[in-house]
């Protein structure tokens, strides 16, 4: 498989969590994908324009991942991004552009990254 090939994921991630330990829903596994990850102190730094800025830049998936209600140290971070990802979704619908290309991901629901 070439590289322009491969499906491209950006990835914003919470600088808590380590990106590698998730698996992104819709992505092959592997040499399959090129993941450019962006390291945030706060995944509620991630705002609407980013998210639909990546997919502008045709990514296959943006991804948020976050550190989770329960665990934001910054207490309302994932909320933030939460209603950063539900507002850029539907501009994304509405447009025209597929939603699903969209993810956002808590730890906390997930239970993965934790120690």
């Amino acid at each position: 498989m070439t590289d322009s090939a491969k499906s491209r994921a950006l990835i914003f991630y919470c600088t808590r969590l380590d990106p590698e330990k998730f698996d992104i829903p819709g992505l092959p596994s592997g040499d399959d994908v090129t993941r450019e990850v962006i390291a945030v102190p706060c995944s509620g730094r991630v705002g609407m324009g980013d998210l639909l800025a990546a997919l502008a830049a045709d990514f296959d998936r943006v991804v948020v991942l976050s550190c989770g209600e329960k665990s934001c140290i910054h207490r309302f971070g994932c909320l933030e991004s939460k209603a950063a990802m539900k507002r850029a979704k539907k501009i994304a619908e509405t447009t025209g552009l597929d939603k699903d290309r969209l993810i956002f991901i808590e730890a906390d629901q997930t239970g993965t990254g934790e120690d």
